[in-house]
């Protein structure tokens, strides 16, 4: 087996796969329980027309009222730098709003061996959406607080 045939670079399905295991495991080491895979994702929901069988992963953590549907990307640029697609949005936020589930992107520096090697990528109106809802919950504690101190 050549070098490049090991990195996963002729075998780009099987890095893939292997990145949307890793992004779960990674995820799950702060909430456990809250990723799950979805095997076969993209053909097999496509052709059954079946929501949650189409993004790569699923997250649901108990303390925000919507899932996260995500794309899972490994390399795109190497160690050093990383070439993001337009239409990687495109096809999460339309998976996520047939789930009602926030889309986002887990993206991986393939082969970095220090500092960042994982990172999440999400739109503005995404990022505008959490920020209201922990602006909610953030009133809400302080709401509980001054009925406390009463």
């Amino acid at each position: 087996m050549t070098d490049s045939n090991r990195r996963g670079l002729k075998y780009p399905k099987r890095k893939g796969s292997k990145w949307e295991r890793d992004a779960v495991k990674l995820l799950n080491e702060a909430f456990p329980g809250t990723w799950k895979k979805i095997p076969g994702s993209g053909s097999i929901g496509t052709i059954l027309n079946e929501p949650m069988l189409k993004p790569d992963l699923l997250g649901h953590y108990k303390h925000m009222s919507k899932r996260i549907a995500a794309e899972a990307k490994d390399g795109y640029g190497g160690s050093k730098s990383m070439t993001i697609q337009r239409a990687w949005f495109n096809k999460i936020a339309k998976q996520a709003a047939e789930l009602y589930a926030l889309p986002m992107l887990l993206l991986k520096f393939s082969g970095a061996k220090e500092g960042t090697k994982y990172f999440v990528a999400i739109d503005f109106d995404v990022w505008i959406e959490l920020m209201k809802e922990w602006e909610e919950l953030y009133n809400e504690n302080i709401s509980l607080r001054e009925l406390g101190n009463e």
